[in-house]
């Protein structure tokens, strides 16, 4: 069943030699508790750079992460502790092939809300361009 919820985001990218970046949005969104199956979206703000930019997760089994944008950016990245995963991101201007590689997840969800945690770092022809976090809470309202 689809509901009404607060989501609280924080995002971390940390690139070598450079001091990590956090940046914290809290929105109204929807979320969707099944077992086995967790869905959670909001549209993007301004403070982003994504304004207006549909951003959904889904949870498949608690073990498998996908993060969706649509919009005017369109990307899709995929979050597997079991291996990593090659994805087209579009940057507004251009695609660029990237590997995911999932180094940490934290799912503790329930039909009330909970929280989603991810560790990963992204690279570019087998280079690391960064290391990431996203800690997700939900409330449903």
């Amino acid at each position: 069943m689809v509901q009404p919820a607060r989501i609280s985001i924080t995002g971390t990218q940390r690139m070598d030699g450079m001091e990590p970046e956090t940046l914290q949005l809290v929105t109204d969104g929807s979320y969707c508790y099944e077992p086995g199956y967790v869905r959670i979206t909001y549209i993007e703000s301004e403070m982003t750079g994504l304004e207006g930019v549909v951003t959904a997760f889904t949870i498949d089994e608690g073990k498998r992460v996908t993060l969706r944008r649509t919009g005017k950016v369109n990307a899709e990245m995929l979050f597997d502790l079991a291996a990593p995963h090659d994805s087209l991101y579009d940057m507004g201007f251009g695609t660029m092939m990237i590997s995911v590689v999932t180094e940490g997840m934290t799912t503790l969800l329930n039909e009330h809300g909970g929280v989603l945690d991810l560790d990963y770092r992204v690279e570019v022809e087998h280079t690391l361009c960064s290391r990431n976090r996203y800690h997700i809470e939900i409330q449903t309202v």
